[in-house]
């Protein structure tokens, strides 16, 4: 069945709908969704995991350290604990810098549930820029003017800022120019509406791939988990369990490289 101009402008209305409905459920996984609950997972499970980031780190200094100082007894040299202190900061300076990334990481995670929107704004917020999107989106409008185009950039920029307000702006003062928008699609022949339809159908198809992998890896797929109190608590008594270990073992250590250092005749380290 040969279609008509009509048909094919309504697919494309269908269409660019649709694509436009997955380009934001892609960005709202993107850039709410995944946020939020990886910031949930680190204020629930990751400030107790960077405690054992930190305790792990200094064990392994202090295993380190006990290592070298045999090494002089044995071969008995003089024995320097300032330098070895300093050659064991230099050999985990990465491994530090990891631990360090994580509580900043923390940090953040608790101001940005502390500074969260309502669902009402982000709702409003997203409801608005597909509406823009529909209307200005390169992806589904091929004849954008420059100015247009322009207006896009700023529509965009509003959105990913969360500015509300901003967006409520754009969308009133450049009314015209966006409306316009949509009635260039009447300069489109049948030929290029079809090909328009077709590329905006595989563009579907992908986004839905692109929206699977996402939903399937972390922290979307600890989703259910970050929610549930019952397995945050289990799993927080088994990290601290973990800890508590952590914490035993380090005690030993300090006392064996106190220890060494004493009977070797240096003086007592400074442990941090």
């Amino acid at each position: 069945m040969v279609k008509t101009k009509e048909d094919l402008l309504s697919n494309f209305d269908i269409l660019s709908t649709a694509y436009i409905k997955l380009l934001n459920d892609k960005d709202v996984l993107l850039e709410w969704g995944k946020p939020q609950l990886e910031a949930l997972y680190s204020t629930r499970i990751g400030v107790h995991q960077l405690e054992q980031l930190q305790l792990e780190l200094r064990i392994k200094a202090l295993k380190r350290k006990i290592e070298m100082v045999r090494s002089i007894i044995v071969r008995n040299l003089p024995l320097d604990v300032a330098a070895i202190e300093m050659q064991i900061a230099v050999e985990l300076a990465a491994t530090e810098l990891e631990v360090m990334q994580a509580a900043a990481q923390i940090e953040n995670s608790k101001a940005m549930l502390s500074h969260l929107d309502t669902p009402q704004r982000s709702a409003e917020l997203r409801s608005i820029f597909k509406q823009l999107a529909k209307l200005l989106h390169p992806d589904v409008n091929p004849l954008l003017t420059n100015e247009q185009q322009e207006i896009w950039h700023k529509v965009k920029s509003a959105y990913e800022e969360g500015d509300l307000e901003k967006l409520k702006a754009l969308q009133v003062i450049y009314e015209k120019e966006i409306s316009n928008s949509h009635s260039l699609l009447s300069e489109l022949t049948e030929e290029q509406l079809e090909l328009r339809n077709e590329v905006l159908s595989e563009g579907i198809k992908q986004l839905e791939n692109e929206i699977g992998v996402i939903r399937s890896s972390f922290p979307f797929d600890m989703e259910e988990n970050i929610k549930d109190e019952a397995w945050v608590s289990k799993r927080q008594q088994e990290i601290k369990e973990i800890v508590n270990r952590l914490r035993t073992l380090e005690g030993g250590l300090i006392l064996e490289y106190e220890a060494l250092i004493h009977g070797y005749g240096g003086s007592k380290p400074e442990l941090n």
